[in-house]
């Protein structure tokens, strides 16, 4: 009954999202395809996993519905004030300050920023091979690497650069929206970032990255397809060949990590005969439907036994705590969260988990209400002005309602360092482009 009810709330969230926006790529949509798929399969009881109580469902109808309710409040807004679903600006993109010289500057900024993340990957394996000695040898010892890393007994790696490759990211992600079909562009920062990622493998910062890129290509393909020039015209197989590229893209990398830190092999005691069948798969296993299913049951762990206690705000903001741990005037908060066995060990609870330790009951239901109206707010000035600075916020708040159903994004560092990149990085962008066109 849970899996039915989750799946037809998932599809009528889908549904109100399109009729509100006009489109399938809004935030409506993909809040109720992470959120409503994550109980959804958890409801599918595939593995042993214990019964959701009152309060979990509490919070997780209550933490949606609080996010409907602020997107409600900017939509009923404009309406009171009569705005029109689209208010455009009669010029075209081609007339914005970065796409003045035809989006060179951007497509040069996009390689830099690239191969300075690809820098960083080389930098880690010269680190680790100096540490076993070749190649092979990190790979037989992977599970050992990802504890290092873990306990942060790597040193040598070299800080805040990481954060780089991600600008090479959005700005690769724009020019392929602008450019109208993929290149090797396209995937040679999120290519840089799988190289990187097996160093320690991890899987985290993939998602992030594919999350990042199919945020800011669709959101900037929608408005260029709506550009008053009529000059960018993309068909349905555009997208078909994107979507299709990410997915595939994220599955191939998670796996080959999963396969090598040694679970390639599930034996999960308990499972279902569904699942049984599907015991011996690489790509969809007892584990991946772990993933894809158990922060739910965490969620409802960590409120059951309430034998965690955080600062405030010591998981959203945590870089802030982080900073002053650096001057000794705060303990550096730890990077993984605590596990629970719900019967198997996982340690990712939703963002709803995170809020209700930073804030409490108020904010797992005032922070999304605030995040519905900033994000919904955003989405229209956006598709008014066309501003690049305007689409940077959206997209990263996008990457909070897409990694919803994990954990709250802004624990991790790069979701603030990346996105002040940026912003550091367009008005330069803009003045190189501006000084190129006239030339």
């Amino acid at each position: 009954m849970g899996a039915l009810l989750a799946a037809i709330f998932t599809l009528l969230g889908i549904y109100v999202g399109k009729k509100i926006f006009r489109m399938w790529m809004n935030h409506l949509t993909i809040y109720s395809v992470v959120m409503g798929g994550l109980v959804f399969f958890y409801e599918l009881k595939w593995l042993p996993y214990p019964n959701i109580s009152l309060l979990t469902w509490f919070f997780v109808i209550g933490t949606s519905f609080s996010f409907f309710l602020g997107i409600i409040t900017i939509v009923n807004a404009r309406s009171l004030n009569r705005c029109k679903n689209y208010e455009r600006l009669d010029k075209s993109v081609n007339e914005l300050p970065l796409f003045c010289d035809g989006g060179k500057t951007l497509r040069n900024a996009a390689i830099f920023f690239s191969l300075v993340g690809l820098f960083v990957a080389l930098q880690r394996w010269y680190v680790l091979i100096h540490k076993f000695g070749d190649i092979p040898s990190i790979l037989l010892n992977a599970s050992f690497v990802y504890k290092m890393h873990v306990h942060g007994e790597i040193k040598e790696y070299i800080p805040i650069l990481p954060s780089f490759v991600y600008v090479g990211v959005f700005l690769s992600a724009i020019y392929t929206a602008y450019k109208g079909k993929f290149s090797f562009l396209s995937v040679f920062p999120l290519l840089c970032i799988v190289l990187k990622e097996l160093t320690y493998f991890g899987r985290g910062e993939m998602l992030f990255s594919i999350m990042e890129f199919f945020f800011t290509f669709f959101l900037m393909l929608n408005v260029l397809k709506h550009d008053p020039s009529q000059k960018f015209h993309f068909s349905k197989g555009n997208a078909f060949i994107a979507i299709t590229f990410l997915i595939v893209f994220v599955v191939i990398a998670a796996t080959f990590v999963k396969v090598m830190r040694g679970g390639a092999k599930d034996s999960y005691r308990g499972v279902d005969e569904t699942l049984k069948k599907l015991e011996s798969s690489i790509v969809f296993s007892p584990s991946v439907y772990l993933y894809i299913s158990s922060d739910v049951g965490v969620l409802n762990k960590y409120l059951e036994l309430e034998n965690e206690e955080a600062k405030f705000g010591e998981n959203s903001l945590r870089i802030i705590y982080y900073a002053l741990s650096k001057f000794d005037l705060a303990d550096e908060p730890s990077f993984f969260q605590k596990g629970y066995h719900i019967p198997m060990w996982t340690n990712t609870g939703t963002m709803i988990r995170e809020l209700h330790a930073d804030y409490g009951i108020a904010g797992v239901f005032l922070v999304p209400y605030l995040l519905g109206i900033f994000i919904t707010y955003l989405w229209y000035k956006f598709y008014k002005t066309k501003n690049i600075f305007m689409l940077t916020i959206l997209v990263y708040l996008y990457v909070i309602v897409g990694f919803s159903f994990l954990t709250i994004v802004t624990r991790l560092n790069q979701w603030f360092l990346s996105q002040i990149l940026i912003f550091v990085t367009l008005p330069f962008l803009e003045m190189l482009a501006k000084r190129k066109a006239n030339q």
